[in-house]
């Protein structure tokens, strides 16, 4: 069974383990995926055309008809927008370079999680969409529920060819770890590792390793220039 260790390196006590059939009800959910992005983006892309009829047969003195016309249509960008980064999320995995501290802001934005953080300003070459929702899991566990701010820190430290990502939360969030934590932890184990990175747990937190984008003289490949 998928697991995850502590900071000493053995099998994780702090955390339950998520059990097999968990693990098949989750991939039962998965395997409806491809079916329900198609339908979702027909229905969406028959309301976008709705909204422009309806808009091209009103008439601009209608000011409170077209207000609304215009919070329909934000809204349906934004819908878009979310079915696509779960579009990305179900399609196989292909490895990237993005620049880390955008990835780990990317996974804090979408979760709600404020990070007082310190990243260095380096890549790493991996399958975005999963790592970043990896990253997501890791940092909603570590901030703890709203009524504790979902206020977590964050360090990144360069160890040779390898990133290590520290977050660090307050000891009432880990006191206060959802009933599914278990089940976070072992899919951001899972994608970590398929990025031939690691994960462990902290008191307060996780570490992650994932390894720096390497060039093909085996230097660290630095960022573009602006």
């Amino acid at each position: 069974m998928p697991g995850h260790v502590d900071e000493s390196g053995q099998p994780c006590t702090r955390h339950a383990q998520v059990t097999e059939q968990r693990l098949f009800e989750l991939a039962t959910l998965g395997s409806r995926m491809p079916a329900f992005h198609h339908d979702a983006a027909s229905k969406l892309q028959s309301l976008m055309m709705a909204l422009d009829e309806i808009s091209e047969l009103t008439s601009h003195e209608a000011v409170d008809l077209r207000t609304s016309i215009d919070t329909a249509h934000s809204a349906l960008r934004e819908l878009n927008q979310i079915l696509a980064a779960n579009r990305a999320l179900a399609k196989a995995p292909q490895r990237a370079r993005i620049a880390f501290p955008e990835l780990v802001a990317q996974a804090s934005a979408a979760t709600g999680v404020r990070l007082r953080a310190g990243i260095v300003a380096k890549d790493v070459r991996v399958a975005a969409p999963a790592v970043r929702h990896a990253l997501g899991l890791l940092l909603d566990l570590t901030a703890g529920p709203s009524h504790l701010g979902r206020v977590a820190d964050a360090t990144c430290e360069l160890d040779g060819s390898t990133y290590v990502l520290t977050m660090s939360g307050s000891p009432e969030a880990a006191a206060k770890l959802p009933a599914n934590a278990g089940e976070s932890i072992a899919i951001a184990n899972f994608v970590i590792e398929r990025e031939q990175g690691t994960l462990r747990c902290t008191p307060t937190g996780f570490v992650v390793t994932l390894p720096a984008a390497i060039d093909p003289t085996g230097a660290i490949e630095p960022l573009p220039k602006p």
